[in-house]
């Protein structure tokens, strides 16, 4: 047990007592030979490291002072401490809970342990100790060497034969797709989580540490089983605490090596499904995830206990912090503690890679509860959750920068102060004028080619790529009712008009005959008339000058035609037409009548040409499908349509850019065209896109 007590000198703050219930056990040695010890807190079941100098200062604490215990040590030891160090070992205890308070810590407000602790919460539900002491004997041959064989050779047998059905794999793994596989993954993953759990407890009776309890965390609202197995911290050898922090992975890993074993001799069934998702759920989730050592996860205790360094996550930043600090600012800060060069830079490579991972973590974490909520509060959870995992860390270290500004050498200073000047120049002054948009140019001038009603070919003179001057005869059609009506009417307005002269002469009724008989003839020279005006529209002939392309290679002399039926087009090549899609943000710093440059992929030469129309409200339907990102396009479809309504799943504004040029398009192109918009600073976008995101996604 470890007490002290002190008594405060006159005028300065009270030496703190030691907690009285705190333990200490011997720990091994550390990775230079030097001794260390654990403090254990029995009532939060933490562990501390301590080092010899740490040690012996708890042996002489009861001395109340700093000088003093500094003096002791020295003459009892080959250490010399200095005072300033026994101050910063009291800091350490302080900031740890192991000192006595004079004054009680006011509790934390809900909102902010909720605000800490809603990402990963534990909830104990057994205390397992005496369970798994009866267990033990009777699974003391999962611990033998034969076992262990017995299971690498049923995982190597069972790899191979399923690379060698791997078609059979692939197909069990596109069935996984439906709800019976979601269902049966689900299954599958608690299981060997719990087999997981089992094999970390198993272990650690094993070697003598007790389990305090195991339950269910939430991490991310997301339950998942753990255990405590704190007290591994007693063991003084390393190996024995590796063994407990890999026996989660190795039990899973023993899970899929038999199951992907029978799973590749038995037949199609139920129970051959159950071991398909057991063997993919622990390969794949125990290899991706709990070995990962850049989360607190098994591989990094694993790690740690391979490397004997604890802390492994807390001192390999404090290198890194110092290397980034000495790197960035040109501060030089003491060595945190003695190191070999090499272990020294692989601590701040882990260092950088632990924060990487963890941004990339974070930022996914971030967008799942967004999307786990309702917009409001899915908006709110996602700035709540970059902010304090992302940006508190950050703003705490520039904290310390900012402490530390005077240390900074004033030639670095200089530099930073330029540095940080050009940078806000180069998102606040609005000199991005520059607009880049995809689209898909095409002829500006299109004549098809359409039969006006249902009417015979009789000659089709036109072929691909033909040159037709404006005004020349396309088609020659013939619609023989047509054309047999029109006689028909008029021969009887001919008739009638003949009647109505012989009227005249009559003397019986010569008036109302007269009348009849110039009614109807002049309703048959009407019809007369529209008959031949219907035929005259089957005189085809071009409006402008083009070439002839996409000539129907079924039609042919003597073939009907409806009016539906395209037979050619005539494409004036040398006039162009671009579609162009932008967002709003852009569309608001374009205007008519704005030049534009547009490069046709594939072709060297660009295309120069004016702004003629912008739409208002945006496009329903994608200009062309090669503009679709399903057909090598930039843009993405609404995922909840059909793919063949070219439904963008973003809003977009059509942008109409027309010119000319000497070589005639030959066919529809995808285009890039480049605007030069009204001036904007990069910060104003930036912020505009942020806003609108707020308000769309919020409901606001």
């Amino acid at each position: 047990m470890l007490s002290g007590s002190g008594a405060a000198a006159a005028g300065t703050a009270p030496w703190p007592a030691l907690r009285e219930e705190l333990q200490i056990h011997p720990a091994g040695a550390n990775r230079d030979g030097s001794p260390a010890w654990h403090i254990c807190d029995p009532v939060r079941n933490l562990f501390f490291r301590i080092g010899w100098l740490e040690f012996e200062i708890l042996q002489r604490w009861t001395a109340a002072d700093a000088e003093t215990i500094a003096r002791q040590v020295g003459a009892a030891t080959t250490l010399a401490p200095e005072p300033q160090d026994i101050a910063q070992f009291q800091g350490f205890l302080a900031r740890h809970q192991l000192l006595r308070a004079v004054r009680q810590k006011a509790p934390m407000p809900a909102w902010r342990w909720l605000l800490n602790n809603y990402l990963f919460v534990r909830i104990p539900l057994v205390r397992p100790a005496q369970l798994l002491a009866r267990l033990l004997p009777w699974l003391s041959w999962l611990f033998t060497r034969w076992f262990a064989g017995l299971s690498a050779a049923a995982a190597l047998i069972g790899l191979v034969l399923a690379a060698r059905q791997w078609d059979t794999v692939e197909a069990n793994l596109r069935g996984a797709l439906s709800w019976e596989g979601v269902l049966g993954f689900a299954g599958a993953l608690i299981f060997s989580k719990l087999l997981h759990e089992v094999g970390h407890a198993l272990v650690s009776t094993r070697h003598g540490v007790r389990v305090g309890h195991m339950g269910v965390a939430l991490l991310v609202m997301w339950p998942m089983a753990y255990t405590d197995t704190g007290e591994s911290w007693k063991l003084e050898r390393s190996r024995h605490r590796f063994a407990i922090a890999s026996a989660g992975i190795a039990s899973e890993l023993v899970l899929a090596a038999w199951c992907t074993f029978f799973w590749a001799f038995l037949p199609d069934g139920d129970l051959r499904n159950a071991l398909f998702f057991l063997a993919t759920t622990a390969w794949v989730l125990t290899l991706l995830v709990n070995a990962s050592p850049f989360m607190r996860f098994d591989g990094y205790y694993m790690l740690t206990d391979a490397l004997d360094f604890p802390g492994l996550h807390e001192r390999a930043g404090q290198q890194a912090r110092r290397c980034l600090r000495h790197w960035l600012l040109g501060l030089n800060e003491p060595v945190p503690e003695t190191l070999s060069a090499g272990f020294r830079r692989f601590l701040i490579a882990f260092a950088f890679a632990t924060w990487i991972y963890r941004l990339v973590l974070f930022v996914g974490i971030a967008v799942v509860v967004y999307h786990a909520f309702f917009k409001a509060l899915g908006v709110l959870l996602f700035i709540v959750e970059l902010g304090v995992f992302v940006g508190r860390p950050v703003f705490a270290e520039l904290c310390v920068w900012r402490e530390r500004r005077a240390e900074i050498p004033r030639r670095r200073r200089l530099g930073w102060l330029l540095a940080l000047t050009a940078a806000a120049l180069f998102v606040l002054v609005p000199w991005h004028a520059g607009i880049s948009a995809a689209g898909v140019v095409k002829a500006g001038a299109e004549q098809p080619v359409y039969s006006p009603f249902a009417a015979r070919l009789v000659s089709l003179d036109m072929t691909n790529g033909q040159a037709i001057a404006p005004g020349s005869e396309l088609l020659t059609l013939d619609a023989p009712n047509q054309a047999e009506e029109r006689d028909k009417a008029r021969a009887l307005a001919t008739a009638y008009t003949r009647t109505a002269r012989g009227a005249l002469g009559l003397d019986d009724g010569p008036a109302a005959k007269l009348a009849v008989a110039e009614q109807l003839a002049v309703r048959w020279d009407a019809e007369s008339r529209a008959r031949e005006a219907e035929l005259l529209r089957l005189r085809l002939v071009s409006t402008y000058a083009g070439q002839v392309r996409d000539v129907d290679p079924l039609v042919r002399a003597g073939t009907w035609v409806g009016p539906s039926q395209l037979v050619a087009m005539v494409v004036d090549g040398r006039r162009w037409r671009v579609e162009a899609l932008v967002p709003e943000r852009d569309r608001q710093r374009l205007s008519t009548t704005m030049p534009a440059t547009v490069i046709v992929k594939g072709r060297t030469r660009k295309l120069e040409g004016r702004v003629v129309a912008i739409d208002n409200s945006p496009v329903k339907r994608l200009p062309h499908m090669l503009l679709a990102q399903d057909h090598g396009g930039p843009i993405a479809l609404n995922p909840t349509l059909p793919k063949k309504d070219l439904r963008p799943a973003e809003a977009w504004f059509r942008v109409t850019v027309e010119g000319e040029t000497d070589e005639p398009l030959s066919a529809v192109r995808e285009v890039r065209v480049h605007f030069e918009g009204v001036r904007e600073s990069l910060a104003h976008g930036w912020l505009d896109s942020a806003l609108s995101v707020v308000i769309q996604q919020s409901g606001f």
